[in-house]
């Protein structure tokens, strides 16, 4: 879901900040950054399934198995930390770090801070935020610092001892503007006000508690005219639209198994297996596979093989973020490269394509970016410094604020969009750059085969329920 990736970052970023000497790793990269030599780490490890470690661990599970075989003082040179994410809604509550920290205590590490176990199911922010803050002094004593100030610590929680609420009045508690116009770029999609309660704030002189603003790591620039041309010219955007712009460049860089290269496939049939009065809606859909993949999977699947659907943001709710955000069509459109902002910061792993691959801002929001992301507080924060009205900005800042706590539970309950949130705060006009290196990476959907193989290979079936439910706001 993006959570450990953008957690990870995040205390990356913090890290540079300091002065450690930092890097920002997929654990399936340990090679390329020399794991065995390194002397501090930490983890921040989620769990998928029935207590598994997430696919992009998976190589570097098995190098620290054969390695702790090999010699059980294997890794006697390291401390670490670790940070697990989980939801105690599923079995095996982070079971994904605490087999890393059994398995690295086995092969001889020690471990300089005690783990931190985040439960989705009551809010990760309840552990991550004090694990975080605890992390730095002891980072300190085990780590060498080279350049870092040792002031800094001090500085930040100065900075963030009290946010200074200024101007404007928070006695009403309705945050949603009237609807948009019906010939707005949006105003196809179906839009959710969202319903708060702020009276709070009105009676509170200051805020403590919100995080830090991060710093800026991504910087666009457009194509020039020439380099436009060969883009167009490239018939980049003659994929269907089911496919991201970038799909052939996917294929072609594919792993060594052929077959793990994404493809585009066609759904051949769809119909209902229950009853009309039934409690739940259950489809059946045949999903015919091209050739080519059919040819690759033959004889290689069994039922109950796992495979991930790619689906892109609604594009009805990309435009209307578009037109929220004030860029035009053309601008929408034009191909624009990334590039980081500091030298010392890496772009976010799932935008690391776009530093050689233009893309336009359009279709990073709509294949990249996850746009219906529960909010962040991280994210809230830094939307606070990009509004023009002070009551949007105090709004903002309460609600990722210690005080706001509960009024940000009830925000994250409603499930808005990130469109419906900057609806909320109509002054709110981040960039789109920034709003891409801050939102969660647009996951895919995994789906069971339910059918057996047949003589051609070429059908998966996939069963799933469709829910619908209706959400209860009062106004308060």
């Amino acid at each position: 879901t993006g959570n450990a990736e953008s957690i990870s970052y995040s205390v990356y970023e913090e890290a540079v900040r300091r002065g450690f000497g930092a890097s920002w790793h997929v654990l399936d990269d340990y090679d390329k950054f020399g794991f065995d030599s390194l002397r501090t780490v930490v983890f921040v490890v989620s769990t998928t399934g029935d207590g598994d470690p997430p696919d992009n661990s998976a190589r570097f599970w098995r190098c620290l198995r054969k390695a702790t075989r090999a010699d059980p003082a294997a890794y006697k040179h390291l401390r670490y930390a670790v940070l697990g994410l989980g939801d105690t809604n599923y079995s095996n509550f982070c079971n994904t770090a605490q087999r890393l920290d059994k398995q690295l205590l086995a092969a001889g590490a020690t471990a300089f801070y005690p783990k931190g176990l985040a439960d989705d199911g009551t809010g990760l922010e309840e552990v991550v935020e004090p694990w975080i803050a605890g992390l730095w002094p002891a980072l300190e004593r085990v780590a060498r610092c080279g350049s870092a100030d040792s002031s800094g610590a001090g500085a930040l929680a100065e900075s963030l001892a009290g946010l200074a609420v200024g101007g404007g009045s928070d006695a009403a508690a309705d945050v949603t503007p009237p609807p948009p116009a019906a010939d707005s770029a949006g105003a196809a999609y179906e839009f959710q006000p969202l319903l708060l309660d702020f009276r709070p704030l009105a009676a509170l002189k200051s805020i403590t508690g919100a995080p830090r603003v991060p710093p800026i790591v991504c910087a666009g620039s457009f194509l020039d005219a020439e380099a436009e041309s060969r883009y167009w010219s490239a018939a980049v955007q003659s994929a269907a639209a089911a496919c991201p712009p970038w799909h052939a460049e996917l294929e072609a860089s594919a792993p060594h198994d052929a077959s793990l290269a994404p493809f585009l496939a066609t759904v051949a049939s769809a119909r209902q297996m229950t009853s009309a009065g039934a409690l739940k809606r259950t489809l059946l859909v045949d999903i015919a596979l091209p050739a080519a993949a059919a040819g690759h999977v033959r004889g290689r699947w069994h039922a109950g093989d796992a495979f991930n659907v790619f689906a892109p943001n609604d594009g009805r709710l990309v435009a209307g973020l578009l037109a929220q955000l004030g860029v035009d069509a053309r601008t929408a459109q034009r191909p624009m490269l990334l590039r980081r902002a500091e030298p010392a910061t890496e772009l976010p792993a799932h935008l690391r394509r776009f530093g050689s691959t233009p893309a336009s801002i359009q279709d990073m929001l709509t294949w990249s970016a996850d746009l219906c992301a529960a909010p962040r507080k991280q994210l809230l924060r830094v939307l606070a410094d990009c509004c023009a009205e002070p009551a949007d900005r105090n709004r903002l800042l309460y609600l990722c604020s210690k005080q706001g706590g509960a009024t940000f539970d009830e925000l994250r309950r409603q499930r808005p969009s990130l469109l419906e949130v900057l609806r909320a705060f109509p002054s709110c006009k981040p960039k789109a750059a920034r709003l891409l290196e801050l939102l969660p990476p647009l996951a895919p959907r995994s789906y069971s085969i339910c059918n057996a193989p047949a003589a051609s290979d070429a059908t998966w079936q996939i069963a799933f329920n469709v829910v619908e439910y209706e959400l209860e706001v009062v106004d308060p």
